[in-house]
């Protein structure tokens, strides 16, 4: 769902929706915004330096280390190990020694798992769980993509509002001198001059409140992005067209959310296969190579080896108690499941519906706007 164009649409922040789970709840330009550096800046730089981002690449890297980890389990492995032993006393027999007083031994082994059913879940439980770490590094990303969005608009809007208060203000102020200039001349009373007075006091405090939200949009945009936003000189306007209707966007059901907790299922039913068959035996061999001194039984040779198959098969209690507990643990998963496309669902349907509000508050905003600009061309006239 996510476009490559420089996405400053409602379309467009719909469209995370389906990956996010969260309400865009503003109205958004169709046009790209000139107002300060275009959003798509503060996107990319978001999707590289954003901390959730980096937090989440560094756990998808994490998992994937995990997933080696588990797979080297089902792999040869090979070990070395040298002891040195001081014996009271030398023991030879015919020229052959049994025992040397400094004895050197060597032992090289390697140990291959040839049937381990439940650490071949645990590698599947492991590709799944890395999986679904890839596909919340998605989620993440459309996360930060929708709180920059926000983040962009709100400082504009906060710069559209600045401008307008600073407007309110001087209106207010020419308001009053004009004001004051009639009571001097008998035709304005004082209450006529105080109420002006109080109007200019509530647009300054009006003024202070609009440049508070200004700032703090910046800010909270350039601790998203990590880019400092500039000034903003021109503003977007949006063709509120409707969107499509709303079944269309809750008929999406790949969402990066879904792909979590689908891969998130996968790993939970390895692991209720790895618990159980942790109850079955298992199967490996094993060879070593042995370098002594002490070779008086070995026939005067130095170095002997053994080759070993290992049958194992072990059954206790905790192992029974895990497997019930992993098959619990995957009646959860599955709710969880439910809930989260539930939750999908809820947040697209609000989405949707803030948007459709929104853009019937704007187009009303603007036929206000327009009869405020005249109204305020009445009054200047009379």
């Amino acid at each position: 769902m996510t476009s490559r164009r420089l996405p400053t649409s409602r379309s467009y922040l719909l469209s995370l929706t389906l990956g996010i789970g969260a309400a865009t709840g503003v109205l958004l330009p169709s046009a790209t915004a000139h107002a300060t550096q275009p959003l798509e800046t503060f996107l990319e730089a978001a999707r590289r330096s954003s901390f959730d981002v980096r937090e989440q690449r560094a756990t998808v890297e994490q998992r994937e280390w995990e997933t080696e980890s588990a797979f080297g389990r089902l792999l040869p492995a090979a070990s070395a190990r040298g002891v040195y032993t001081r014996n009271q006393r030398e023991a030879a027999f015919s020229g052959l020694t049994i025992t040397p007083q400094d004895q050197f031994d060597l032992y090289l082994q390697v140990d291959v798992p040839v049937v381990d059913l439940a650490n071949f879940q645990r590698h599947g439980q492991a590709k799944h769980v890395a999986a679904a770490s890839s596909a919340q590094l998605e989620l993440s990303q459309n996360d930060v993509q929708r709180g920059v969005a926000r983040a962009y608009y709100a400082y504009v809007g906060g710069a559209a509002l600045v401008k307008a208060a600073e407007r309110s203000q001087r209106i207010a102020e020419d308001n009053l001198a004009f004001v004051i200039t009639r009571h001097e001349n008998g035709v304005a009373t004082e209450l006529d001059r105080e109420r002006a007075r109080a109007t200019v006091e509530a647009s300054k405090q009006n003024l202070a409140d609009t440049e508070l939200l200004s700032i703090q949009a910046a800010r909270n945009l350039e601790t998203i992005s990590g880019i400092a936003p500039t000034e903003v000189v021109e503003f977007p306007v949006d063709d509120l067209h409707p969107e499509q209707p709303l079944n269309v966007w809750l008929g999406y059901k790949d969402t990066p959310a879904d792909r979590v907790q689908a891969e998130l299922g996968k790993a939970a039913t390895n692991a209720k296969k790895a618990a159980a068959y942790a109850l079955l035996p298992t199967l490996s061999a094993n060879g070593q190579e042995r370098v002594t001194n002490a070779n008086g039984f070995l026939g005067g040779h130095p170095t002997a080896y053994a080759i070993q198959g290992v049958l194992s098969w072990r059954f206790d209690y905790s192992a029974y108690s895990t497997a019930q507990a992993q098959a619990s643990a995957l009646d959860a998963q599955q709710v969880r499941a439910e809930r989260t496309r539930r939750n999908v669902e809820d947040d697209i349907f609000n989405a949707w519906e803030r948007v459709r509000t929104g853009i019937v508050k704007s187009a009303s905003a603007r036929v206000q706007a327009d009869a405020a600009v005249r109204a305020e061309t009445l009054s200047l006239a009379r």
